[in-house]
């Protein structure tokens, strides 16, 4: 009888089917075996480690860290994406500077002018203090 479970035990094994349970029977009961189960079983036996105790807690911590991480990406692409579109809303819906005719331009330069003081540059005397390739220094008395 035993025989005969081990044998479905272990097609279940083969088949990826079996309970961790149903492993633990077979890789116990080998003498029932053929020798190549045998070894295996030696083999599962000899490099089988216990899992730590706060495995679970790490394998929580780094899905929230990739799920964090999403997040984190997912929030900088919008944040890329709805800086990009306000410039592009910035640039289409900008007016144009209005550009003035020649008449409109003559205008604002004769009150420009009106604006200067009017000094005849024929009663001004200019004297040359320094003078070089590069700069010249002088100096201005009005008469």
């Amino acid at each position: 009888m035993e025989e005969n479970k081990a044998e479905s035990i272990l097609k279940k094994y083969k088949e990826g089917q079996s309970t961790l349970s149903e492993e633990q029977f077979l890789f116990d009961n080998t003498e029932n075996l053929n020798p190549s189960m045998k070894a295996w079983s030696t083999f599962v036996k000899n490099n089988q480690t216990e899992t730590p105790k706060d495995f679970n807690e790490h394998l929580w911590e780094s899905f929230q860290n990739k799920k964090s991480r999403k997040r984190k990406v997912l929030i900088g692409a919008l944040s890329v994406a709805a800086s990009v579109s306000v410039l592009i809303a910035l640039f289409f819906t900008h007016p144009a500077p209005e550009e003035l005719n020649y008449s409109e331009k003559e205008a604002l330069l004769n009150i420009a002018r009106e604006m200067v003081d009017h000094t005849d540059l024929a009663e001004i005397e200019e004297r040359i203090i320094y003078e070089n390739d590069i700069v010249i220094i002088y100096t201005t008395k009005e008469k």
